[in-house]
């Protein structure tokens, strides 16, 4: 279990519930690691607590600078106090997907998020983007962000909206200025969300190589 060092209490997680009327992704936080059970905060959908059955199949996703982690298992028990929270069980393994370098471009589109709490997401917040690629983006805001948290970002590409989970990687408080600087990493983006954002990246590519800019 060389992973579990990984794990650490208050590490940013995407649960993903694969059956049941409560289908789909999640995004909550370690609260407990045990030798073979990992414990992490009860599911908010909207400002409500999602009401899951133990034994319900689901899968966990964790991911650092380098790699992306995944396992499958069940929801072994389900804890109230002192905090709503979820048992589940560690495995000997986990898969790892290792990330990939991409080429960053200065980029202007709108973009908005929202934050991930304990009570679900926050309201909307407006950004600037600053840059790119097919990893993540950068952007300016007015709104403080904590570094390794997630959020929710809103992107307006030329070829169509898209909308896609991301951990913050950095954020900076830029002196003399209202402002921070937030660099983000794609997290769970589909391979044809990628291939949209890849592509908007070649564009500026190929604008910028007319224009001598590279």
């Amino acid at each position: 279990m060389s992973y579990k060092k990984k794990l650490l209490l208050g590490l940013a997680v995407e649960l993903v519930v694969l059956e049941g009327e409560h289908e789909g992704n999640y995004l909550t936080r370690i609260e407990e690691v045990g030798e073979r059970i990992l414990t992490v905060g009860a599911l908010f959908n909207n400002g409500e607590m999602v009401g899951l059955r133990e034994g319900t199949k689901v899968k966990l996703k964790f991911w650092d600078e380098a790699a992306v982690y995944s396992f499958e298992g069940k929801i072994m028990q389900k804890i109230a106090v002192p905090i709503p929270m979820l048992v589940l069980e560690l495995p000997d393994s986990v898969d790892k997907v290792q990330r990939r370098n991409f080429v960053r471009v200065p980029a202007s589109y709108p973009v908005s998020f929202r934050s991930v709490t304990k009570e679900g997401l926050s309201d909307f917040h407006k950004g600037t983007m600053l840059d790119l690629s097919g990893g993540g983006l950068r952007f300016l805001t007015k709104e403080p962000v904590e570094n390794k948290s997630l959020l929710y970002v809103f992107l307006t590409l030329p070829k169509g909206d898209l909308q896609t989970p991301v951990r913050v990687c950095r954020s900076e408080k830029i002196e003399d200025s209202k402002h921070y600087r937030v660099s983000v990493e794609f997290h769970d983006i589909s391979e044809r969300e990628r291939d949209q954002i890849i592509h908007c990246v070649f564009d500026i590519q190929r604008s910028m190589r007319k224009k001598g800019l590279v």
